[in-house]
């Protein structure tokens, strides 16, 4: 059995979300927020005999400087899981940019002979690099996805604040004036977390694939996300697509999850990708 409850060396990033299990383990590599625990609903419906790792962004805990660069993010991690996973394969999961960075962790892990099973992709735009957008568009992006992941509903007057071109810390400011806007969310913990946010906004922007990724590649596409071109298919050739109800949030709860998790566990039980000599 392995035992992956104890982080080892320099491996406080990885969080065991289903720490034991003989199967081979499954990587979920954080989001913008740079979270790991939105992953733990989904561990829980994997299987006890699944072993489950999150990987949770440098920065979050307030003690490291944030990372804005996919390939940095990608190697730090690579070189964590050297550390904890010592033998066998390893499947690799990541919804958003987790998807980015897990596509660039499988390149660097099979170059150095670790055999990866399957990458599975959740709702994960395929890599453009692009301009940033204004300030106040991404701490609106920002304000976005700390209500979803509370279940709140938004509140409209965040999109009109957004809208302008303040900084972000004035717009954090704004909101918490608002009755609808939670009083532990205060301005102080919102800019820590943006600053997070910030500089995965900058990585996901700014990443281009170094390459084609020839192992097996799953995407598990929100029904209510946008239609994204060929571009997956071309950087990952030996591609299956599955689509799961809802929209970027909403696929983690309810029939969402239950389908996301049915999807992974039938992208989970295929071959290994062969290890390189």
């Amino acid at each position: 059995m392995n035992d992956f409850s104890t982080p080892l060396s320099d491996t406080d990033l990885i969080v065991p979300l289903n720490p034991t299990g003989t199967a081979a383990p499954l990587v979920c590599v954080h989001a913008s927020a740079g979270s790991a625990y939105s992953y733990l609903p989904l561990a829980h419906l994997l299987g006890g005999d699944r072993p489950v790792l999150g990987i949770e962004a440098p920065g979050f805990d307030g003690e490291q400087a944030p990372v804005p660069s996919v390939p940095d993010l990608s190697a730090r991690y690579t070189a964590a899981l050297g550390e904890v996973v010592t033998g066998g394969a390893v499947h690799l999961l990541g919804w958003s940019l987790g998807g980015l960075i897990v596509f660039d962790m499988a390149r660097r892990l099979t170059a150095a002979g670790v055999g990866v099973g399957r990458v599975v992709l959740v709702d994960t735009s395929p890599p453009y690099p692009c301009p940033m957008p204004p300030e106040a568009e991404i701490a609106g992006r920002f304000l976005h996805e700390i209500a979803a992941s509370l279940g709140m509903d938004f509140p409209a007057e965040i999109d009109t604040l957004a809208a302008g071109d303040g900084d972000a810390n004035a717009l954090f400011h704004q909101v918490r004036q608002l009755d609808s806007w939670p009083s532990e969310l205060d301005a102080d913990l919102l800019n820590d977390r943006y600053a997070v946010f910030h500089a995965h906004a900058v990585a996901a922007h700014a990443y281009e694939a170094p390459g084609r990724y020839d192992g097996p590649v799953w995407h598990l596409l929100a029904s209510k996300s946008p239609p994204q071109g060929g571009r997956w298919a071309e950087l990952a050739p030996d591609l299956t697509e599955r689509t799961v109800p809802g929209d970027h949030h909403s696929i983690w709860y309810g029939d969402g999850l239950q389908q996301l998790a049915a999807h992974t566990r039938s992208a989970l039980a295929g071959p290994a990708h062969p290890m390189r000599s």
